[in-house]
């Protein structure tokens, strides 16, 4: 008899950079979908939030609540894998890999686009993981995520791509574009501003989507909030019962960062609430998914609603094993 078996590996990345006093709020911004006007046409309120005009969206779920972002499933989502496997001890605390078994353990990145709800093409792995139980999985990946995707507004949003000039319209797409997460690198701290967005708008005929890059560069909360933090406190734990925790590391992909410029890596650690067994006749299935990967942001100049950037948010990994 055939046996089918899945692990769900939830790599939540907004969650694995906040501060445990920042967790609550990202859950609550994760679900802000946005009310459409119909299909997936964003619908956009003028004067709403403080100052008026600073939060023109409605959630779709409760349209009592403004936002200045919606939270969209993006056309592609793009990352770089350089480890990808399963440990039976913790490789977290000492970043100590010697009991870990890989998917992927290579020294340049494995490319991976995840498109729609799962990956049009299966994960292209480097290694098999031997027989044992596991208690951990973890994937040491790039900390620049990648995002490519075009939306559609009731209303003409403006934008002012790349800082090349104020344009506008009702259907707005992401540009080739680096924005960082905390600010702390003080060349990119103004990028996703009304000054120079990532997004250009106009019309539906003349959307040209690009992947546009968010930096993960620290762990904690953003430039002015507090320091550059490499390692979360705190472990966040799935709906499995799983839990994960998180650290920003040196392109050795062993070194935990020092600061934001040398901050190339997330590992990310599942701690399973339940071991997982590899037989030797084990086969495995790596499906990727997205559900509101995208934050598409917004910003006002006292006048004018913008797009200014758009965000990488969670992704979530599928094993499936058959023996």
């Amino acid at each position: 008899m055939t046996n089918t078996r899945k692990w769900l590996m939830i790599l939540i990345l907004p969650f694995i950079f906040a501060s445990s006093s920042a967790l609550a709020a990202f859950a609550d911004n994760l679900s802000h979908v946005c009310e459409k006007s119909s299909g997936s046409i964003i619908k956009v309120y003028a004067g709403l939030g403080a100052p008026a005009g600073s939060s023109p969206f409605k959630q779709a779920a409760d349209t009592s609540n403004d936002g200045d972002q919606c939270s969209e499933i993006p056309d592609a989502y793009r990352i770089n894998i350089y480890k990808f496997g399963t440990c039976t001890a913790d490789p977290f605390a000492a970043n100590d890999f010697s009991t870990c078994s890989y998917f992927i353990d290579s020294e340049a990145p494995v490319v991976h686009t995840i498109q729609g709800v799962g990956a049009p093409t299966p994960l292209a792995t480097t290694g098999v993981i031997a027989p044992g139980t596991y208690g951990y999985g973890f994937m040491i990946l790039d900390n620049s995520l990648e995002v490519k995707h075009t939306q559609t507004y009731d209303t003409a949003m403006f934008s002012n791509p790349d800082g090349g000039g104020i344009v506008s319209g009702t259907t707005c797409w992401s540009i080739a574009y680096t924005t960082t997460y905390g600010g702390f690198d003080p060349a990119l701290r103004d990028n996703g501003s009304v000054t120079s967005t990532g997004i250009e708008c106009g019309t539906a005929a003349d959307a040209a989507p690009a992947f546009t890059k968010e930096i993960f560069d620290s762990m904690g909360g953003g430039f002015g909030e507090e320091a550059f933090t490499a390692t979360d406190a705190t472990s966040y734990t799935q709906p499995s019962g799983d839990s994960m925790k998180a650290k920003l590391l040196q392109a050795d992909n062993i070194s935990v960062a020092t600061g934001f410029g040398d901050a190339k890596r997330i590992f990310a650690r599942v701690d399973f609430a339940t071991d997982k067994v590899v037989t030797a006749s084990s086969k495995f299935e790596i499906k990727f998914k997205l559900t509101d990967a995208v934050s598409v942001d917004s910003g006002f100049d006292g006048a004018n609603q913008y797009i200014v950037k758009m965000g990488a948010d969670p992704f979530q990994v599928d094993v499936v094993v058959t023996d």
